[in-house]
């Protein structure tokens, strides 16, 4: 494993910035991008990139992903980004009459595909607290926001686990705000499906998505969406012959994809993983466990129990305005996010001990 300080110099923005923005989308690291640059080289140089290393790419990066989540590969589909994922989920599910879907989670990527579905779903909208009263034997499916984009609250997917085994519905999880920071293993909790974009904790880049599909959920699904990558291609030279699509996650690669990204994305999963996400989780703690011990004065949101948290700390100081402190920070050199009238914090494994405690004496200032 290389030592965390040669990771960080992989990360150009440290030079600049102290970057506690990764709750909003991370910066480019040169690590990941010198991953890109066989896929690139062939396609200026070449034109045509062979079937092969389009091969090579996918399978990679799916195998990388299936590690962090300790999975099947299988069991893994590369698509665009959250919304994505999700509505393939909903299309693909055969709803009946008096489905209903019990949601927890307030961003919109969430909410959207499930509010404008097409399918007459009803959608029951209700806090973690109020989730046992709300399923019922209707209830379909619950798809919840696992970490929560706001507060940097984590739901309880152990809880969850045991109200599936009452009632027998899908669960999905939107894993966006901490895959590839906080330790998640879908099986360990009965997870049907699992989505996130790649844009934040997993490194980048946008417009990259990852999709969980247990094998036994899959089996329950109809083909929604199917494309001429849906199927296991030996090639581009033969067409003469058809074959079957795909029986599991793969199948919902329906046609030519974002290689550039996907070589990226590999390179970030090769990092989470050399490091372990474990460790980097650890790390996150360590640095909150430091903001919650030295800002007593500010009024936080992000719970203080780090099992019902991951990598964000959310914010506000008594006697100054979140905007005039978010343009402060940015004086400062130091990038955060401003939401909903709170500062919201969120480092990464290369960010240091110095650069929290930066954070805090500027704090203490005002």
């Amino acid at each position: 494993m290389k030592k965390l300080e040669e990771y960080r110099s992989y990360f150009p923005i440290t030079q600049k910035y102290i970057y506690f923005n990764h709750a909003s989308t991370a910066p480019l690291n040169t690590y990941s991008l010198g991953k890109t640059e066989r896929y690139l080289e062939v396609l200026r140089e070449e034109g045509e990139v062979g079937w092969d290393l389009l091969q090579e790419i996918s399978d990679t990066t799916r195998r990388y992903v299936a590690n962090l989540l300790k999975v099947e590969s299988s069991e893994i589909a590369l698509v665009q980004n959250t919304s994505i994922g999700i509505n393939l989920i909903i299309e693909s599910i055969k709803w009946e009459p008096d489905d209903e879907v019990v949601l927890v989670g307030y961003f919109p990527a969430l909410l959207y595909p499930f509010r404008y579905n097409r399918h007459g779903i009803k959608v029951v909208e209700v806090s973690e607290n109020k989730l046992e009263e709300a399923i019922g034997p209707k209830t379909r499916m619950v798809a919840v926001e696992w970490i929560d984009y706001f507060s940097g609250k984590r739901f309880d997917l152990e809880r969850l686990s045991s109200l599936k085994q009452k009632y027998d519905f899908f669960v999905l999880v939107d894993a966006i705000q901490g895959l590839g920071a906080v330790p998640l293993y879908p099986k360990e909790f009965s997870v049907d499906f699992l989505v996130a974009g790649a844009s934040k904790w997993l490194l980048g880049p946008q417009g990259i998505g990852i999709l969980y599909i247990d094998q036994k959920a899959f089996d329950k699904l109809s083909k929604a969406f199917i494309g001429w990558l849906s199927c296991p291609w030996s090639g581009f030279s033969d067409f003469s012959h058809l074959p079957e699509p795909f029986n599991d996650a793969r199948v919902f690669e329906t046609g030519t994809k974002n290689y550039w990204g996907l070589s990226y994305l590999s390179g970030n999963l090769e990092m989470i993983l050399d490091i372990g996400v474990e460790k980097i989780f650890s790390r996150l703690k360590g640095f909150l466990e430091t903001l919650f011990e030295e800002l007593t004065f500010a009024d936080v949101i992000t719970p203080k129990d780090p099992e019902r948290r991951g990598g964000i700390f959310t914010f506000r100081l008594p006697n100054l305005s979140s905007l005039e402190l978010h343009l402060a920070l940015q004086r400062e050199g130091i990038r955060t996010s401003l939401r909903n009238g709170f500062i919201r914090v969120s480092p990464h494994f290369y960010n240091t001990e110095d650069e929290v405690n930066t954070l805090i004496n500027l704090l203490k200032r005002f």
